[in-house]
């Protein structure tokens, strides 16, 4: 019912949408199409931390790449793709794509088994999450400051290939770990909030994101600044299965107030005047009035930079490689693959492990621009098609799907609250949801290393064996050892003398 109301609504939305456009050649058989594809999720869909909530979440993204961008299009007047038939080779890609995840995903989770509800599963300490929480987010703030400020001065290749002359393998290699686990810190303080109830935490919690925002201004990473609000946002759903209309108030007026600032201290200050990161952090406050002056040169006219709609949408990206790729461009076959082989070798024991840099690749190639620092974002399915065409899609995509649908099957939060789950869903949504507008080897590289550190991490701090119990059932019993889980049900806990 849900389906077809949706469905209904967004028909009437497209058909709105192109006789204000009036385009002579409006894409709606591929939006309707799209549309039907994603919102397909709701059919199965058992909560926002349920078993399908990954799907759910992967689809929502998928339509922010490759259909908002042709929506507003249609309603402005300006699709101006070429082809006139009912779907576009590259239309095809993308439908027959999400087709396959759909698929593949309900697949893994129909052939997982269901946990029962008393099952006995493993859970930290508060005792250990809490500074261990504040441990890994304030070691991993210092590597992101020194590596970016000090070591990598700038996003060009030379000054990339400076700082890592700069420094030994060893210290190198320490800063990537650090950085990996950093976002690792903000998730458990996050946890114990939310799950253990620890109110206290709320406001450390809150100038750990404002702190991360000020730092990805200054290094001008969008990304990082954006990553502590959204760590703790999908934390709230994931364990209480609610939408928390607060934290999503704030994450819209930071789409709209704060990413213009992010847009215009890249293109003015870091790009036109030129100034250092170490100048931004000494004069910080006349920066921001510099940034604030000169927003609207920079969001408005006909150089503006992009909305955050316009950097979301891949639909151009997968075009040209569709287009392109087997007709003056040649298919990878794998070579921007295979450093996913090598994901556990350090480069402290492969000296000359390859790396591929895929956006830049993709970038010469294709003659994009002339500048060696130009990325583009090829998205993993215009990746897969680049290195084999339809068979890279069809398996690629396939892959994809089922690894989604394990990890919703398997660790899900309706069916049991941890630690351990809660951070292999959260970095299955970053690395492989979210990142999925990159290349796929640097998501799938950090993505696997991530899952062996949580390994380690479960194998040393999870000391409890939890419960799951109706709730109210231990308070009634009166059972001194009963803890709060996301305000919703209790636990019983014991110390774990055999492990």
């Amino acid at each position: 019912m849900i389906y077809a109301a949706l469905n209904a609504a967004f028909l009437v939305a497209a058909f709105s949408a192109c006789a204000l456009g009036d385009s002579p050649n409006p894409r709606l058989f591929y939006l309707i199409s799209l549309f039907a594809l994603c919102s397909s999720s709701v059919i199965d869909l058992d909560g926002l931390n349920g078993r399908y909530s990954l799907l759910g979440m992967f689809f929502l993204n998928y339509f922010l790449m490759f259909g908002i961008s042709d929506f507003v299009a249609m309603a402005q007047g300006a699709v101006d793709e070429p082809s006139t038939s009912m779907l576009s080779p590259t239309e095809a890609v993308i439908l027959v794509g999400g087709l396959l995840i759909l698929c593949s995903y309900r697949l893994a989770v129909r052939a997982s088994p269901k946990s029962s509800g008393q099952t006995f599963i493993k859970e930290w300490p508060l005792g250990v999450i809490v500074p261990l929480g504040f441990v890994l987010w304030g070691v991993g703030m210092y590597a992101f400051y020194d590596w970016y400020v000090h070591i990598i001065t700038d996003a060009t290749n030379e000054a990339t290939r400076k700082g890592l002359q700069s420094v030994s393998t060893y210290a190198a290699t320490a800063y990537i770990l650090a950085q990996m686990v950093q976002p690792l810190g903000i998730l458990l303080i996050a946890y114990a909030w939310r799950s253990y109830g620890v109110k206290l935490l709320s406001v450390p919690l809150l100038i750990m994101v404002v702190l991360q925002v000020l730092l990805g201004f200054v290094i001008d990473i969008k990304g990082f600044a954006m990553l502590g609000g959204v760590l703790v946002l999908v934390t709230i759903i994931l364990i209480e299965g609610r939408v928390p209309i607060r934290w999503i108030a704030v994450a819209v007026a930071y789409v709209i107030l704060i990413f213009p600032l992010f847009q215009t201290f890249r293109a003015e200050i870091r790009g036109t005047r030129g100034i250092a990161r170490t100048t931004v952090i000494e004069n910080f406050g006349k920066v921001l009035s510099l940034v604030i002056s000169a927003e609207d040169k920079v969001t408005t006219g006909q150089h503006r930079a992009q909305t955050f709609l316009e950097r979301s949408s891949l639909l151009a990206s997968v075009q040209t490689i569709v287009e392109q790729t087997g007709n003056g461009v040649a298919y990878q076959e794998g070579h921007t693959l295979s450093p996913i082989l090598a994901t556990f070798i350090p480069r402290i024991v492969w000296s000359d492990k390859q790396e591929v840099p895929t956006g830049q690749l993709v970038n010469k190639e294709f003659h994009i621009s002339d500048s060696e620092d130009i990325f583009i974002s090829p998205s993993h399915l215009g990746e897969l098609y680049w290195n084999f065409g339809w068979p890279g899609v069809f398996i690629g995509m396939s892959l994809i799907g089922g690894m989604l649908g394990l990890v919703g099957a398997r660790c899900n939060l309706a069916d049991a609250k941890t630690v351990t789950r809660l951070m292999i869903t959260v970095v299955t949504i970053k690395q492989i949801i979210v990142s999925f507008e990159g290349a796929v080897a640097p998501s799938y590289v950090v993505y696997f290393r991530s899952l062996a550190g949580i390994w380690l991490l479960h194998l040393l701090f999870a000391r409890f064996r939890v419960r799951r119990e109706k709730p109210g059932a231990a308070r009634q019993r009166g059972n001194p050892l009963s803890l709060p889980l996301a305000g919703h049900e209790e636990v019983k806990a014991f110390p774990n003398l055999l492990s």
